[in-house]
């Protein structure tokens, strides 16, 4: 098994490379042959990026108590998300984008080196644990509303600017980026509300509301309404598109400092 575990792993960077470089023909030439295949390898990437995950678990490792595990998983979770919105929208015009993010994430996490080390002795609860995969899904998802977010102002800004070439040609329309990141961000702030409402329900049962206004907690929770406000305003037409297009940048930054900056003043939990 742990010889399977080692080929998975390192078999899905170039699953996902080989992806990323089909999205990249349909980016560049629209390729039909490409078109063709640029979904079905994403695809099979996920298959096996979620199978290595299972025969590392198997094998008793905890990998979301990696960094490289992290790191895996939000890599599967950007795919899963994109590949959703790709086939809700459309259209696979933008697919290198994300496909090229996943496959850097995935040779982060099997490069950090971690994902074989022994697993902690005091290994994670099952709550716990799908607390972090929430986690890890969310701040995924914002990833890729940013992605998408940056991708709309590099546009516009070309436009106004009357700015051509081959990147600016192949980019699709705005409302189609903007699409994309507000989807994105709608899948994020599904994500927290799995992760917010979760660790409530944990917190009850283990009756450790004491520590409710501890930093991280409030942070993420904050994190949380301000992701679902911006979402429902998008979805509603409160919010313009270059307005959240600035927001889902500036969602991503605030995980972020949540992740690096408030967990250090945390006294309730690491990870997410």
């Amino acid at each position: 098994m742990e010889a399977l575990a080692r080929g998975l792993v390192a078999l899905a960077p170039a699953v996902w490379t080989a992806a990323a470089a089909a999205y990249l023909a349909v980016f560049l030439r629209q390729d039909p042959g490409a078109e063709r295949w640029s979904r079905r390898l994403a695809w099979a990437g996920v298959v096996l990026h979620l199978a290595a995950a299972v025969v590392l678990a198997a094998t008793g490792h905890a990998v979301l108590a990696s960094t490289g595990g992290l790191l895996w998983g939000m890599g599967l979770t950007v795919a899963v998300v994109y590949l959703v919105l790709e086939a809700r929208i459309g259209t696979r015009a933008i697919g290198v984008f994300p496909m090229a993010l996943v496959a850097l994430l995935a040779v982060a996490g099997a490069a950090a080196g971690d994902l074989f080390l022994p697993p902690p002795e005091n290994l994670p609860r099952v709550d716990v644990a799908v607390h972090v995969a929430a986690g890890v899904m969310s701040y995924a998802a914002l990833l890729l509303a940013a992605v998408f977010g940056a991708l709309y102002l590099a546009q516009r800004h070309a436009l106004r600017e009357h700015r051509f070439g081959l990147l600016w040609d192949r980019l699709p329309s705005l409302e189609l980026l903007d699409e994309f990141s507000w989807r994105s961000l709608g899948a994020a702030a599904v994500f927290l509300t799995l992760l917010i409402g979760y660790g409530h329900v944990v917190n009850a049962q283990a009756a450790l509301t004491s520590t409710y206004w501890d930093a991280k907690i409030l942070a993420t929770n904050a994190l949380w309404l301000v992701t679902l406000g911006v979402s429902v305003a998008r979805w509603t037409n409160r919010l313009r598109p270059m307005a959240g297009a600035v927001a889902a940048l500036g969602l991503f930054a605030l995980a972020v400092g949540n992740k690096v900056v408030v967990e250090r003043l945390s006294g309730f939990h690491g990870g997410f």
